[in-house]
């Protein structure tokens, strides 16, 4: 007999919903009520302020909104349990990255989709990646905190990259060419920290995003990336596009073959996968990590306008556990960060291209973006400077210093290129260099 309770959706992370505008809105067409959870910091709270003071905002629809951080997760169980006196909930997802394991034991839990406990705790640890997933891993090492303090961290393969296991977003990821580099990387660390050394793969770098319901990959795509690893130290994403043009039909088809064996691997049932590879030089694809969740910057808005179709209605779909598609895709598109020199943020300009610069911090939410047919001429579909204006920016060593970014889509590959030389051409980020800006 029906209890009175109306269905609801859980979403871990609820905040990053900005990045994914068509999960809160597609939730509650559908009749749910989103219930959200996530960490309290300034920048979260100037978009839950945004969220509940404009209409036209994404996350509008968030009906409730509880402050737990992920590293409390018996508070995080209790919320949802407390949740379920007034609702039925048959949905839980994560956004962020720190609440990937927790919303995967409150969906065990409640009995409803998710990656799974195995997937979860893996995604959530690079050196469970390196030992669970090795015949596609590179050579890696981990570092007690007694070798590095000893200063023989007892590695000899160079040049290597070094990365803290349990953090994200690039941080702390960082290229050594000897011993001396490593261990003056090594000290950067926080002492207790742990810490993997690893071989360096070279080669072409993507990602590649799937869908995964009842342990079938129901849509896989490679999305290719950019970095700014050559000319510096460091990994971090500059750009994407989707599908990747790079690569050819065999390659394609090896590194989704690579990817579908990753997830069962894993035991990945429910969810949405996102797997970071290089192509090495024989062509064979090297699994960098993989995440139990949605990618980040604007690589689901990249698929929307590829297909035509919001990704977040296939995720939300695969969350409720119903029969879920998603279509193949038709055009190409582009996501670029700009880079910058270091100082002080003035302005973002982008003279002749007739597309007004989007501040974020305006409304804290992405401008939105309309997929054109496949044959469509090729299009730019937003501007945006992510930092506020007066903004000390310092060299881009991880995503958080990155300020600006635009997003393309195109029919062909060529006029994809085409449209991002004009934008190089006439989009700039000015900075007061005469301010010193702490690295």
């Amino acid at each position: 007999m029906p209890d009175g309770r109306g269905d609801a959706v859980v979403v871990f992370g609820a905040l990053f919903g900005t990045r994914y505008p068509h999960l809160v809105a597609g939730a509650v067409a559908r009749g749910l009520t989103v219930l959200g959870v996530d960490a309290r910091s300034p920048g979260k709270e100037l978009v839950d302020r945004a969220r509940r003071t404009d209409a036209g905002h994404p996350l509008a629809g968030l009906d409730q909104l509880a402050w737990i951080d992920a590293e409390r997760p018996e508070q995080l169980l209790e919320q949802v349990i407390e949740w379920g006196r007034q609702h039925r909930v048959r949905a839980v997802i994560a956004l962020g990255e720190d609440f990937v394991e927790p919303a995967a034991t409150v969906a065990d839990y409640l009995g409803v989709p998710s990656p799974g406990l195995r997937a979860a705790r893996v995604c959530r640890n690079k050196l469970l990646q390196r030992r669970m997933l090795s015949e596609v891993s590179p050579l890696s090492r981990l570092l007690s905190a007694e070798e590095r303090a000893g200063g023989d961290p007892g590695w000899d393969t160079f040049p290597a990259v070094v990365k803290p296991v349990a953090r994200q977003a690039s941080s702390g990821v960082i290229r050594v060419a000897g011993p001396a580099e490593l261990r003056a990387a090594l000290s950067e660390y926080e002492p207790g920290e742990p810490v993997l050394v690893e071989q360096l793969v070279e080669g072409h770098e993507i990602s590649v995003e799937a869908l995964v319901q009842h342990g079938e990959v129901i849509f896989s795509s490679p999305t290719g990336k950019r970095t700014n690893e050559h000319g510096g130290d460091f990994f971090v994403e500059m750009g994407h596009t989707a599908p990747d043009p790079e690569l050819d039909a065999a390659t394609t088809a090896a590194v989704l073959e690579t990817n579908t064996r990753v997830l069962r691997r894993l035991d990945f049932r429910d969810g949405i996968a996102h797997a970071e590879y290089r192509i090495g030089a024989d062509g064979t694809p090297v699994l960098m990590e993989i995440a139990a969740r949605a990618a980040g910057d604007s690589i689901l808005m990249l698929y929307h306008l590829a297909t035509g179709v919001p990704m977040e209605t296939a995720l939300l779909g695969i969350a409720l556990g119903e029969p879920t598609t998603y279509p193949p895709v038709r055009r190409y598109a582009r996501q670029v960060y700009l880079p910058h020199r270091p100082g002080i943020l003035r302005d973002v300009t982008a003279d002749g291209l007739g597309t007004p610069v989007t501040w974020l911090d305006e409304r804290w939410m992405w401008p939105p973006v309309q997929p054109s047919p496949a044959g469509a001429p090729a299009r730019i579909q937003m501007i945006m400077a992510g930092r506020p204006a007066g903004t000390a920016l310092a060299e881009i060593r991880q995503s958080g210093d990155r300020s600006s970014m635009y997003v393309i889509d195109a029919a062909t590959a060529g006029e994809l290129d085409a449209i991002e030389a004009r934008c190089t051409a006439a989009i700039e980020v000015h900075t007061d260099v005469r301010t010193e800006v702490a690295a």
